[in-house]
């Protein structure tokens, strides 16, 4: 092979390996957001969950007066 087609396969190869860690840390950052997504997701049905519970019981909130009147 010449010179040329070496420096150029080279560069090729350089351009992969480049390519494959930037497709990782790609990878790396989807894998965490997908994983506090699940967080945020289990977090607000729980809070749905809370919500409906109050709503459903009154929630005690009712127009009483305070203990100290």
């Amino acid at each position: 092979m010449t010179d040329q087609l070496l420096q150029r396969l080279q560069k090729l190869e350089e351009l992969c390996a480049h390519q494959s860690a930037e497709i990782e840390s790609l990878s790396d950052t989807v894998r965490e957001q997908w994983e506090q997504m699940d967080q945020l997701r289990t977090a607000m049905l729980r809070f749905r969950d809370r919500l409906t519970e109050v709503e459903e019981t009154g929630g005690g909130h009712e127009n009483t007066k305070p203990p100290h009147y």
